[in-house]
């Protein structure tokens, strides 16, 4: 199987969106949680396939959309190491208004799409998410699969730089300016009702985490960078992919469940993301290292 540019690659592409969209519908019927049905799910379906390929057609050309053999194997062993890990720890709440979880696995998909391209780094995210929570039997979330396939795809991105260095410099500005901004909202209204409970929920405590997350991020990447530039690129894209692909799938949330603004972002998104950031800022650099050992000892 060979990557080639053109309609190849495009239809290469679409093949993985369908087999997501395929297997997203069979974990569906066989579980007894959330099902795919309504406007708000599939509409929220709809949009996020129609961004993620529209992502695509702006920058087809470029080879980091090249799907081979290789990509094929590392998108099945990403997707099971995601939905494995992810089944293990959705043990571990973490305090929100919906069923946010510990996920220290969320290196996994970062890890894939930084190394290996966007294409493996979404169908990594999106298909493990969906494996984790069938596993679970949590049922099926289409916002937030979506949202776990964007936290690997974005990651992937990086292949669309000549020079990773080049992007580091904007990427830690607005990795920054949105951290800041959702430390802020936090700040200014750290108190929502619970849309299940009807209780008043205190999220302050999320604030601080963001605060503490972008510092360490935004300063990971000068002492990463004395490294290794892709050390120092890994922890920002990683940050990014989290905060679009959680804020998607929080933002989703509004439409799907009824959440007010404040309830999506303060009370879901703060609490998911948060963790996620800091756990990606620790483990991914550590996976990534490892592999470049991996790689450098092999000579390849």
């Amino acid at each position: 199987m060979s990557a080639q540019p053109g309609t190849n690659r495009t239809l290469i592409w679409f093949i993985v969106l369908v087999v997501f969209v395929v297997l997203l519908a069979l974990a569906s019927i066989f579980t007894g949680g959330q099902r795919i049905s309504g406007v708000a799910p599939i509409g929220v379906t709809a949009i996020g396939l129609i961004l993620v390929f529209g992502v695509y057609l702006a920058t087809a050309q470029n080879d980091a959309w090249a799907v081979g053999t290789r990509e094929v194997v590392y998108m099945a062993i990403g997707a099971a190491l995601y939905g494995v890990f992810n089944w293990i720890f959705n043990t571990i709440p973490m305090p929100s208004v919906s069923q946010v979880a510990l996920r220290p696995s969320v290196c996994i998909p970062i890890f894939f799409g930084y190394a290996f391209g966007p294409v493996v780094g979404f169908f990594t995210g999106a298909v493990g998410n969906i494996l984790g929570d069938f596993l679970t039997g949590w049922g099926v979330f289409p916002a937030w699969d979506i949202g776990n396939g964007l936290m690997g795809m974005v990651p992937g991105l990086v292949l669309l730089f000549v020079n990773k260095r080049r992007s580091l410099n904007f990427l830690t500005i607005l990795v920054a300016v949105l951290v800041a901004i959702t430390a802020a909202l936090i700040f200014f209204n750290p108190e929502v009702i619970g849309p299940w409970t009807g209780e008043i929920e205190d999220f302050s405590l999320w604030a601080w985490i963001f605060v503490i997350g972008g510092v360490v991020v935004v300063a990971g990447r000068f002492v990463l960078e004395q490294f290794s530039v892709d050390l120092a690129a890994v922890n920002l894209w990683g940050t990014l992919g989290i905060i679009i692909g959680i804020g998607f799938a929080s933002i989703a949330d509004i439409w799907i469940n009824g959440y007010s603004f404040a309830t999506a972002i303060i009370g879901e998104f703060a609490p998911a993301a948060g963790p996620n950031i800091i756990n990606s800022m620790i483990l991914t650099p550590i996976l990534l290292a490892a592999y470049e050992a991996v790689q450098a000892r092999t000579g390849r």
